[in-house]
């Protein structure tokens, strides 16, 4: 475990493409008609997700609360039927990784 908070250059890239794909099923699933059915609970597994992984890594949302705002309402932006086929969970994961870089 990182004890540092920091993210690394590895990390942070599967970090992205990790989000990019998640978007990307998202923004498939709406646009076959069955993403405002299922795209809440993919958002919800990818916060757990991206929460556990910056948790690992040693990233405290609760020292930081403009962090923890920015995660939280990328959360929520991905379980707005319409707004969750844009690309939020990849522009949110790039805030907080350029947040806490360490490259």
């Amino acid at each position: 475990m990182n004890k540092d908070g920091k993210i690394d250059k590895t990390t942070a890239t599967f970090m992205v493409i990790i989000a990019f794909l998640i978007d990307g099923i998202q923004g498939f699933l709406t646009l076959i008609l069955i993403g405002p059915f299922v795209n809440w609970l993919i958002s919800i597994f990818a916060w757990l997700t991206f929460f556990l992984w910056f948790a690992i890594k040693g990233v405290r949302f609760s020292k930081d609360t403009k962090s923890l705002l920015m995660f939280t309402g990328g959360g929520l932006m991905e379980v707005i039927p319409l707004i969750a086929s844009l690309p939020g969970w990849t522009i949110t994961i790039i805030s907080l990784v350029t947040r806490n870089k360490n490259f």
